[in-house]
């Protein structure tokens, strides 16, 4: 009966889909293909000359070791608070997704005072490198490593994804086989897994050839160019032709991104091993020792990663000037309490981050809610076309949302006759493209997951789909939109690479900002700035935190590296050697790896489960004697 109605709403969500997510990629493909038609052969010219060729090559080698870095660093992270028993994995958690939250360029900064010869830690401890020195942070190097520990959290999510998604009996069969810890994480979760793993690969990659800050701040001191600085150059530079170069550039790079993107769907797609939902894993290493273990080398890794440079970041904000060492003699709060804010630069770029990023957070959290329902309700057939079309814009680099976005608005609105290039909408269009997927997924989730029961008594009732959906549908999905919303408003308030394409006179916002200090060479401001910023963001997502509970599970990108924890999720009950043990799905082939090992795990489950019953009739001491010695939990 709700097929018959909520045309509205869904006319709404699809043309919001259509505007804000397919009409600038169509206007960027448009404009590449006017270009190569009206000239070809310069066009050809532009992309194998010795200047493309080598940013392409310097794109593809960064991005390509900060992948394997990310994979490495992300993907053990992911693992070890899956399976161990940590008292403190959640804060783990938290740390570790902050650093991916905290915006690129200020990584990049961080980095950068804290390895420098002027660095005010450094200089404090005297292991400074002497002065004249170059920073070890500027150059292929420093680009790799920061970008590769950026970019771990994204990799340590997306192995979640998988990892939650395991079967709690699968684990708990191989125990009662006697497989061994390394056993069951080697054989048996990675098999399952590694198509989120390659996946997670694929993200990474894409996420390091669309970066943007940190190749700016660590690579074109040093003349290393990457396409999105390119990019950057070719705009500003506002020569002739200047945005059909920029044109031609980002369609390569959304060509480069949009392969992997693919090939990341596809490999998900092909996920032959059906798992379980409903008791999904759960932390299986109780060994006290060796948990702690970890979870020391964990803590002191993220101190020496994460808090070490914020440290030298906030250092850096407490001195007078950029190298003087810091002492209780030298430090100072002018840069907090009267320096930084007196630049109207940086208080318009905070009052512009807050307005645009704010508003466009409210405005993607209605379509959310109207786009979910339509979904659910009215457009259920078209699901699988639609949001790929809503990711599209979140998944390229920020560079071609950015270029697109010129080319769709530099000419007057048809009818309208008025442009919003060169103001603050653009930006603001541009934020609600880039983030309504973000917005989107965990109200999608939540709508999804509501019981109709409900709304057809109200149905019955006489209620129409506009009371419907404000007085039933709203207060039941209310927490996931304001999660949504807040983590689209993160997103967006420490961005750069679509702000710093777009800006204009009057919109700068704070990445730009920190991007202008920095080239004036205001360390200590920029420092401030990126302190502040930082803050803002750590507080947001502490309240996120806060009301977690209120909130679907794994809504909040964090909790999901924590399985196990969530309200709805019990404790891992003990394995009990009269107790049946539920046996995975298989795949439906049953020829890969995975299913193999439910197969294999399936028999010896059932061999052991008859071996103790047939031990169990005669004498219970004969069946304590027989009972499998290898991972019980009694």
């Amino acid at each position: 009966m709700f097929e018959r109605e909520g045309g509205g709403i869904a006319l709404i969500a699809i043309s919001a889909v259509c505007l804000f997510c397919l009409a600038p990629m169509l206007q960027l493909a448009f404009a590449a293909a006017r270009v190569l038609q009206s000239g070809a052969a310069d066009a050809f010219a532009l992309l194998t000359g010795p200047t493309i060729m080598r940013a392409i090559f310097n794109t593809l080698a960064i991005a390509t070791g900060s992948t394997v870095l990310a994979v490495i660093l992300g993907g053990t992270v992911a693992v070890a608070l899956a399976t161990m028993t940590m008292q403190t994995r959640r804060a783990l958690a938290f740390l570790f997704v902050l650093s991916l939250m905290v915006a690129p360029q200020v990584s990049a900064l961080a980095f950068k005072t804290l390895a420098g010869p002027s660095s005010p830690i450094l200089n404090t401890l005297g292991i400074a490198p002497p002065p004249g020195t170059p920073n070890p942070m500027l150059g292929y190097g420093g680009i790799i490593l920061v970008m590769g520990l950026h970019h771990a959290p994204l990799v340590a999510i997306t192995v979640a994804t998988g990892l939650v998604r395991i079967p709690r009996s699968l684990v708990e069969a191989a125990r009662i086989d006697g497989a061994r810890h390394f056993a069951i994480v080697t054989g048996i979760i990675m098999p399952v897994i590694r198509l989120n793993i390659l996946s997670a690969i694929l993200l990474a990659f894409v996420a390091g050839v669309g970066n943007f800050g940190i190749p700016a701040l660590l690579g074109l001191p040093v003349g290393i160019i990457t396409l999105p600085t390119m990019v950057y150059r070719q705009l500003a530079s506002f020569g002739r032709g200047a945005i059909d170069d920029a044109a031609l550039v980002s369609l390569l790079i959304a060509a480069m991104a949009g392969i992997a993107v693919i090939a990341s769907s596809w490999l998900m797609a092909r996920r032959d091993v059906r798992t379980e939902t409903e008791h999904g894993l759960e932390p299986f290493i109780h060994r006290p020792a060796f948990a702690r273990s970890v979870e020391i080398l964990l803590w002191a890794f993220f101190a020496a990663t994460i808090l070490l440079p914020l440290a030298s970041l906030v250092a850096t904000s407490l001195v007078p000037a950029y190298g003087v060492t810091l002492s209780l003699e030298s430090i100072t709060f002018a840069q907090y309490t009267g320096t930084m804010w007196q630049q109207a630069l940086i208080r318009r770029a905070f009052a512009n981050s807050l307005t645009f990023a704010g508003g466009a957070a409210a405005v993607l959290a209605v379509l959310s809610l109207l786009i979910a329902y339509a979904l659910d309700r009215r457009l259920s057939r078209a699901r699988m076309v639609i949001l790929p079309v809503i990711e599209m814009p979140y998944a390229l680099p920020g560079v071609v949302v950015a270029i697109a976005c010129i080319l769709l608005f530099v000419k007057p609105l048809p009818f309208a006759g008025v442009t919003i290039y060169g103001t603050a909408w653009i930006i603001v269009f541009a934020y609600m493209a880039s983030f309504l997927a973000v917005a989107a997924k965990p109200v999608v989730a939540a709508v999804a997951s509501l019981e109709r029961d409900v709304e057809e008594a109200a149905l019955l009732d006489g209620a129409r789909v506009t009371a419907r959906l404000t007085q039933i549908i709203l207060p039941l999905v209310l927490p996931a939109i304001a999660a949504g919303g807040v983590m689209a408003f993160l997103l967006a308030f420490n961005e750069l690479t679509i702000s710093a394409l777009l800006w204009s006179a009057g919109t700068e916002t704070l990445g730009v900002a920190l991007l202008n200090l920095e080239d004036a060479g205001l360390a200590t401001e920029a420092a401030a700035l990126a302190v502040v910023a930082t803050g803002v963001v750590a507080t947001l997502m502490a309240l996120l935190e806060a009301a977690s509970r209120h909130l679907p599970e794994n809504a909040l990108p964090w909790r999901q590296l924590c399985p196990g924890t969530g309200a709805g999720t019990r404790q891992a009950a003990p394995v009990l050697p009269g107790r049946r043990t539920a046996i995975p799905v298989r795949s439906p082939g049953g020829d890969c790896a995975a299913g193999r090992a439910c197969l294999l795990l399936e028999a010896s489950a059932r061999d052991s489960l008859r071996h103790r019953d047939q031990a169990r009739q005669p004498n219970r001491h004969v069946q304590q004697a027989r009972r499998p010695q290898g991972g019980l939990r009694l």
